[in-house]
């Protein structure tokens, strides 16, 4: 008869059990042709272990240690918090893979709207009903449909990668938007008698003329608002009379409390082009240069910004907002005193953005009759179809000159 297995303390080994030179102690075994293996520190702690696992085989639900490892791994990612798994999507699917712009305002969306409630949840506990109540809650405190449609976009592309990661199975971002979308705002376009009316004003008055080459510009060339802001003197070519349009300038507001500040390349493909330079906008210009504070800023290793404050920083787009409401409210206060002391009722000069310059020179061009294609051209759209929806604005003196012509 065999001798029995020992350990160095004499003691009888169990059937598959043996002693390592370390001490410790293991447990191997083949059943149906798996092998099963453990170990332990003691023999009391092998044997334990020995039969917990043999009744765990008999069941069939015996799990080795990179099983029950994994399933810890898995259990513990699915505890994650919404705000742990947006910052690892933000990093992995989104930095350096998106528009830089596209990013900081995806992530200041993210950190205003939910990283203070449902991003304190976990991922796995979120329901429809959780961000249906947010989105709602930000209706009634007035986000336009566009944000809140916007807001529920970011949150369907974190989901959809959490399902894609195995965290989750449904998506419960789908379907969270109920409210109703609110009617799209006619977009306002300046006559022409408007468009010199405010031109003239904005010369004339002591404090606001300095900003006359801009608006000339701005309705004389239909560049957006960042493409304005971000034109360098390299991109103005007087030799040939064009603005090289290649750059856009914007603001994504506050990170860790400090507004960011960039320049990217214009929206899309077709937003990169030559722009003609008219006459008066040439002369705006050169005004502008005449005029202008040195600039003292560099953005993204770009400098000689063309439109800069007396600091000698690049304007932002928010100070033409504001500086443009100010104008308006100047304007009309004016009309009002004089329409008093002639005794005539006020004609008000209705409040416009910055991108209804932009309207505006495309109205302009078709009242003088330029092709579709080339206002396409000019104004960097990608498709036609964008352009001629600019041409809703058709004034009623436009639609009634038609008239006249039809009865001709």
């Amino acid at each position: 008869m065999a001798e029995k297995r020992k350990d160095k303390d004499g003691r009888v080994l169990p059937e598959n059990v043996t002693q390592r030179k370390d001490g410790t102690y293991m447990w191997r075994k083949s059943v149906n042709g798996k092998n099963y293996c453990l170990y332990a520190k003691t023999l009391g702690e092998i044997k334990q272990k020995r039969n917990i696992a043999l009744g765990e085989i008999e069941k069939g639900e015996y799990k080795g240690k990179h099983e029950k490892m994994k399933e810890e791994r898995e259990s513990a990612q699915k505890d994650i918090t919404l705000n742990e798994w947006f910052f690892q999507w933000e990093k992995v699917y989104r930095k350096g893979k998106m528009k830089e712009t596209t990013v900081y305002n995806n992530h200041i969306a993210y950190m205003h709207h939910f990283s203070n409630n449902i991003g304190r949840m976990k991922i796995k506990d979120i329901r429809q009903m959780d961000i249906t109540k947010l989105l709602n809650q930000g209706h009634k405190n007035g986000l336009a449909y566009a944000t809140l449609e916007s807001n529920m976009l970011i949150l369907k592309l974190v989901f959809d990668s959490a399902i894609s990661n195995g965290l989750i199975e449904k998506n419960p971002a789908c379907g969270s938007l109920v409210v109703k979308k609110n009617p799209p705002k006619e977009r306002r376009a300046l006559t022409e008698e408007e468009e010199n009316r405010f031109i003239e004003f904005v010369r004339n008055d002591r404090y606001q003329n300095g900003r006359t080459p801009f608006f000339i510009i701005g309705f004389g060339t239909g560049l957006r608002l960042g493409e304005l802001l971000g034109l360098t003197w390299s991109d103005i070519d007087f030799e040939n009379n064009v603005i090289h349009v290649n750059k856009n300038f914007v603001t994504v507001g506050k990170l860790e409390g400090k507004y960011v500040r960039m320049i990217t390349t214009p929206k899309t493909k077709s937003s990169i082009r030559d722009v003609p330079m008219l006459g008066k906008v040439r002369e705006a210009f050169e005004e502008q240069k005449r005029r202008q504070y040195k600039c003292k800023e560099i953005i993204n290793g770009i400098t000689d910004f063309v439109f800069t404050t007396k600091n000698g920083k690049i304007i932002c787009a928010d100070s033409i907002r504001i500086g443009l409401n100010r104008i308006i409210e100047k304007m009309n206060k004016k009309e009002i005193e004089e329409a008093k002391a002639e005794g005539r009722e006020a004609i008000l000069f209705k409040h416009f953005s910055p991108h209804c310059m932009r309207h505006t020179f495309a109205t302009r061009c078709y009242e003088k009759g330029v092709k579709e294609k080339v206002i396409q051209n000019i104004l960097g759209h990608s498709k036609l179809d964008v352009t001629l929806n600019i041409y809703t604005h058709i004034t009623d003196e436009m639609i009634t000159d038609d008239m006249k012509k039809l009865e001709e």
